[in-house]
């Protein structure tokens, strides 16, 4: 937990979350007495090489960030054995404990409107030559008063430095590229994007998170995601194409843009 002799601007009031490479905090920044959130790398991963560069490496994209749906990075403490991300905090809850456990599937009207947030912050983020790919419901927050906001690039890339040196992210929201080791690209975010709004319009995820990793893997790999109709049957053929278009194998049987997909669902709003 942070500590004093790291940084006397920020306390701790309260953990937020566990992930698998860091605990997230709520504090108070003592300066101006506004809410943070404080990601901390966990204690067994500072030593790594690799998840320390992938956590340093999420600050330098974050203070390049600046949209309306993104969470903005406040600050980066470098402590020596310990590092954090000091973020702005966000009041609300992420989607998927939205639909689990407050709205159940979302109306397709509604889907499409959060969807078009979500879309707005990826190609902002694209335009900046930054592909998130770890786009799911559990890393894109509702706010308490109804805003969408993105967060936890920590295994984004830059379109300029090629493809991940491991497979990181979560499998049944991956890309079939991303899976493969093959060139990621914009189009990957678009995959996992796809994947986002089937789970929002079903509470269901295409392919069980329950199986494991390698039958994931291949599922994702070898066969294409069901029509949603087969789970909601009044969602209309437009919605259904749409998760369809987006999900596909093929990245060039996409959409080709977070632009072309807004477009696509701006007109379910």
């Amino acid at each position: 937990m942070l500590l004093n002799k790291i940084t006397t601007q920020y306390e701790i009031v309260g953990q937020l979350s566990t992930g698998g490479t860091a605990i997230v905090y709520q504090g108070v920044d003592l300066h101006t007495g506004f809410p943070v959130a404080i990601k901390e790398l966990r204690t067994g991963f500072r030593n790594n090489e690799f998840v320390r560069k992938k956590f340093k490496e999420e600050a330098n994209r974050y203070l390049y960030l600046n949209h309306a749906n993104i969470v903005r990075l406040v600050d980066f403490i470098d402590g020596g054995e310990a590092v954090y991300l000091v973020m702005e905090f966000v009041d609300g809850v992420n989607l998927e404990d939205y639909i689990n456990k407050v709205s159940g599937p979302l109306p397709e009207s509604v889907a499409a409107a959060m969807m078009c947030e979500v879309l707005d912050a990826i190609a902002y983020a694209h335009s900046q030559d930054v592909i998130h790919l770890d786009l799911k419901p559990l890393n894109i927050m509702i706010t308490n008063s109804g805003e969408i906001k993105v967060l936890d690039f920590g295994i984004a890339h830059t379109l300029q430095e090629g493809n991940p040196e491991k497979i990181m992210g979560s499998p049944v929201y991956m890309s079939p590229e991303q899976i493969s080791g093959k060139a990621v690209s914009t189009l990957s975010d678009i995959y996992s994007l796809g994947v986002t709004l089937f789970q929002l319009l079903t509470t269901q995820t295409p392919f069980p998170n329950s199986t494991g990793r390698d039958d994931v893997f291949k599922a994702v790999m070898q066969e294409q995601i069901s029509d949603v109709r087969n789970i909601r049957k009044d969602l209309s053929p437009t919605i259904a194409a749409i998760v369809r278009k987006a999900t596909m194998k093929q990245p060039e049987h996409r959409f080709q843009t977070c632009t072309d997909f807004k477009n696509a669902l701006i007109h379910l709003i």
